[in-house]
């Protein structure tokens, strides 16, 4: 399970965590029925189909970055809430906007999303994965720290599953 500190320091440990991380994942929300993925909510108002949601649109995010393309595009958020609104002011957007996305269309994008991102990651070279953000984006408003994007997209999948896995099993216990 990827419940490491810290950023993985290699293409192989970001392989591994992303694999480790969806496998539970898969796992957990296969043992449970539509109702409760659809049914109770969190007191945000979230269902766990919605932490779906946005773990797609997350890693979705991820995809068009290495793809060179826009952020908030994989989002599904305007750029100057991408730019100026903050992580809560991006995610309000997109369970608003994606909350009567039925089931069935969530798991099919989030299945295809991780796909679609460990096809790219796996195509990269051991270098390719310690290169900053500007690498894949140099054209995109805003700071680039210089870190190695390992730890973006390692946020943005294997770390993130694990964080929102929590949530999910929340929702469905307290049903």
């Amino acid at each position: 399970m990827s419940t490491e500190q810290g950023p993985p320091q290699s293409k192989a440990e970001l392989e591994r965590r992303l694999d480790e991380s969806w496998s539970r994942l898969e796992q957990r929300i296969g043992e449970f029925d539509d109702r409760q993925l659809t049914g109770p909510q969190d007191p945000a108002g979230w269902a766990a189909k919605d932490h779906l949601m946005h773990l797609a649109a997350w890693e979705r995010s991820m995809v068009f970055l290495l793809q060179g393309k826009p952020r908030h595009e994989g989002l599904g958020v305007d750029e100057a809430v991408y730019l100026d609104g903050g992580d809560d002011a991006i995610n309000a957007v997109i369970q608003s906007a994606t909350k009567d996305v039925p089931l069935t269309e969530v798991l099919a994008l989030l299945r295809s999303t991780h796909e679609q991102l460990r096809a790219l990651v796996s195509s990269m070279s051991d270098d390719d994965p310690r290169q900053p953000y500007s690498h894949f984006r140099p054209a995109e408003p805003g700071e680039d720290s210089g870190e190695p994007i390992l730890g973006r997209i390692s946020g943005n999948g294997d770390a993130h599953f694990v964080e929102h896995l929590g949530y999910i099993e929340a929702i469905v216990r307290e049903s």
